[in-house]
């Protein structure tokens, strides 16, 4: 079979032929520069050249998705498979490609983190462990999680508050006195050398291993401790470090308890799948006990295996986790691809000899079962919370390209607005909202250059529309706050630019009658006072305002103070 490469671009022809044959990874990256897939191979030359087979893209339905969009390959040499294996987990949960199966990106998932960067370490919530970790790289701080579940994380962390009773402020309130968290008995009191240094470091290593699911080890060190104190005559510490035995014990009584071997700790991995829809669960067993069960939602490309996105969810998933205290058996529902250099890996990773097991029959075959059930119950939650949100969103802007015939489903919208006080301090502003909802990132402010000290919305808005859309980089559709004129001027600004409008869609909400006009349409078009997209198109234009409003207010305060500085 002859190579299909008459429709790779030209550039894309001179990479294949410098391609290596080594081993390694490569990426591939669309017009934009972002990478919408990375893979690994034995062979680099002879896989990336493989994209371009025509059989691969009848046997890979994925393919005639994926690579019409390819505009650049980047490939990295490594000195053998495990290591293009481990490349490719980290890069993978770094760049989350569209074509990749990935895990749901965790930046929101919450950490627990132990700040042993300070004299007196505390446990404090933590989000973007990532972002934390680029910006402090040397740092000694522990991270325990992520937590997909954000209720289980704050009752853990309420246990670990109450129960071990470690330092909550960064910085003493007071200089000679403790603050109120050391009498509601929530701080120890270390910064006012209420407790020794060394029983300081004993309950942080306690909450260490109770954050870890050493509980029976706490529990033992606990009881030793109240027997101490109590022999000293201490009661009133006996009775703290008791209510922290009980507190600790309860948690205890909620578990599942699957093994009577203290010693016994394994992960359980097993997932359920729809369409392309897929939740990974996860059972953590330590000390013979089912401490946590945490479903994970996976992004799964068309026309991917249940096997093959189970294997690639699960390498994403140890290529996040930092704890160290991992079982050495892991347990899971279809055998991996790659297992042996996965396992050299995770124990090259981890500094144990960790074992990967696919059971087919007995306790392990059972334990497989009730994580595949848990996964059934977590997937039939994602695709009830996917209805909510296509009937939020997703319909209302079907119905937006409906009902204003609209040349392109509206994806990307942007709006625009003009804010002054009676034509001081003209400023403008643009709101930008993907699949119906806020990019707060995209949004832009706009300090007026042509209008100055006048009334002039129709200038104005020539002026922000012509600012914004210099680049040529133009949404699904734009929408303008006002009547005809401010249509018409962000209109003559977008033809002064070259941009077609025969390509683009450009509509304006006019407030005193909600009245929608198009360009060169001379009736109005007025939507149905109840119906979903009015209320869209009001949303989005009323959130334009108000950061309009919002920032003339910030410029005329400025204003006013260097004034008042003069």
């Amino acid at each position: 079979m002859k190579k299909n490469i008459t429709s790779i671009k030209p550039d894309l022809k001179k990479q294949l032929k410098d391609i290596p044959s080594s081993s390694g990874i490569y990426m591939m990256l669309d017009k934009k520069g972002d990478v919408i897939y990375i893979g690994k191979a034995l062979n680099l030359k002879s896989r990336i050249r493989s994209y371009f087979n025509i059989t691969s893209w009848r046997d890979r339905p994925k393919l005639n998705f994926m690579m019409p969009k390819v505009c650049e390959v980047k490939t990295v040499i490594t000195r053998s498979e495990q290591e293009a294996l481990i490349l490719e987990a980290n890069l993978v949960n770094k760049h989350q490609p569209k074509y990749n199966v990935t895990l749901k990106d965790d930046k929101k998932f919450p950490w627990l983190m132990i700040t042993y960067d300070e004299s007196y370490p505390r446990v404090v919530p933590v989000r973007d462990v990532a972002g934390f970790k680029a910006k402090f790289p040397k740092t000694k701080n522990k991270f325990f999680g992520p937590y997909s579940d954000s209720g289980a994380m704050w009752e853990t962390y309420k246990i670990i508050k109450e129960g071990f009773q470690l330092r909550l402020r960064r910085k003493p309130l007071f200089k000679d006195r403790p603050c109120m968290n050391y009498h509601l008995k929530l701080c120890s009191g270390p910064c006012q050398n209420l407790i020794s240094d060394s029983d300081y470091q004993k309950i942080v290593k306690q909450a260490e291993d109770f954050l870890l699911g050493k509980y029976n080890v706490v529990l033992k060190d606990l009881k030793n401790q109240m027997k101490t104190v109590s022999r000293n005559l201490e009661y009133e510490k006996a009775a703290k470090i008791r209510d922290t035995v009980k507190k600790i014990e309860k948690v205890l009584e909620k578990q599942i308890v699957v093994s009577n071997n203290p010693k016994l700790s394994q992960d359980v991995f097993a997932c359920s799948f729809q369409d392309l829809n897929m939740v990974l669960e996860l059972m953590l067993i330590r000390e013979g006990k089912i401490i946590a069960v945490e479903p994970m939602v996976i992004n799964v490309p068309k026309d991917s295996e249940p096997e093959y996105a189970f294997s690639e969810a699960v390498k994403q998933y140890y290529a996040r986790v930092n704890d160290k205290n991992i079982p050495k058996e892991i347990i899971v529902q279809y055998k991996l691809q790659d297992e042996d250099y996965v396992q050299d890996w995770l124990s090259l990773k981890f500094n144990q000899k960790i074992l990967i097991t696919t059971p087919q029959k007995g306790r392990k075959l059972e334990l497989i079962k009730m994580a595949e059930q848990n996964a059934k119950l977590s997937l039939q939650q994602v695709l009830i919370e996917a209805i909510h949100e296509l009937s939020l969103h997703e319909l209302p802007l079907q119905e937006l390209q409906r009902e204003l015939n609209l040349k392109n489903y509206p994806h990307h919208i942007e709006c625009f607005d003009i804010s002054h006080l009676g034509g001081t301090g003209t400023v403008g502003s643009m709101v930008s909202f993907i699949d119906g909802k806020p990019n707060k990132n995209e949004y832009r402010k706009f300090k007026l250059k042509t209008v100055l000290n006048k009334i002039d919305d129709f200038q104005s808005m020539r002026e922000i529309v012509t600012r914004r859309y210099s680049n040529q980089n133009v949404p699904d559709l734009i929408i303008i706050d006002g009547g005809k004129g401010q249509l018409n001027a962000a209109k003559e600004a977008l033809e002064g630019l070259g941009i077609d409008l025969d390509e683009i869609d450009l509509i304006s909400l006019a407030k005193r009658l909600e009245e929608v006009f198009k360009p060169n349409e001379k009736k109005s078009i007025l939507l149905d006072r109840k119906s979903q997209v009015l209320f869209l198109l009001q949303r989005i234009r009323d959130e334009a305002h108000r950061f309009a409003i919002t920032y003339q207010r910030e410029r005329r305060k400025k204003d006013l103070f260097e004034i008042w500085q003069k």
